[in-house]
């Protein structure tokens, strides 16, 4: 599913709060905002077959912006507002035996609703992507028992990193693999887990997101191990 929480099925209302750190390059450097309330509408439908199940939603954020003061230095403020609209749909189940997949796709429209003097009022949200999708598989082996593979692509789009959308990061698209193998505990027979992953399988170079003047260096090749007991 792509990462964004959503409530489908009814017309809904959610909030919740953040802050915001400034930075060393302001003259209120060092400044945490006070929490702030999003609100959130959505309406969806949700289709479940048994096996497969598939979700659609429709969804309108408001949020609080920061804004930039012009001065010697400029001053950021939390007088702003941004605007997220969008849709979102889900699939995830099992279409053979011992295959499931699982897959999401959101389209947002990130607009800047109100800006310092209205000078970029209409522009595309800093660090908001029109499109963001992923898809993943689990397969069952049959010829070990209790060993399941997976993979997974992830894409994000454009992500614009300034007010006036002149300056912005490519899209990028990251694959992984990974495993894990359950079977049972030979002292009380309840499940061990062990999980090996790679993410960023082809050790692709990218700028993994953008927010308040703030990019974000993708991680390279990554290995992983987990291992899960039951007592």
């Amino acid at each position: 599913m792509v990462a964004r929480h959503g409530v489908c099925g009814q017309n809904a209302t959610a909030s919740h709060t953040s802050a915001h750190l400034v930075s060393g390059n302001f003259s209120n450097a060092g400044t945490v905002f006070p929490p702030t309330r999003t609100k959130q509408a959505e309406v969806g439908v949700k289709i479940d077959t048994g096996r497969f199940t598939t979700t659609l939603s429709a969804f309108d954020i408001t949020r609080p912006n920061v804004i930039t003061v012009p001065g010697t230095p400029p001053s950021q403020q939390l007088n702003g507002e941004q605007r997220n609209r969008g849709m979102e749909l889900n699939v995830f189940g099992e279409v053979a035996p011992g295959f499931r997949l699982l897959g999401g796709l959101a389209l947002i429209d990130g607009e800047q609703t109100r800006t310092q003097n209205g000078a970029t009022d209409g522009r595309v949200a800093i660090g908001v992507p029109v499109v963001t999708t992923n898809i993943g598989a689990e397969w069952d082996t049959p010829f070990v028992r209790g060993l399941t593979l997976t993979g997974r692509v992830i894409h994000t789009g454009r992500q614009y990193v300034n007010a006036t959308n002149t300056l912005s990061i490519p899209s990028w698209t990251r694959s992984d693999i990974g495993a894990r193998y359950t079977f049972a505990s030979p002292w009380n027979g309840k499940p061990i887990v062990v999980r090996a992953s790679i993410e960023n399988l082809f050790n692709e170079a990218y700028w993994a997101s953008a927010y308040s003047g703030v990019i974000t260096l993708g991680a390279p090749r990554t290995y992983l191990v987990s291992t899960t007991f039951n007592f």
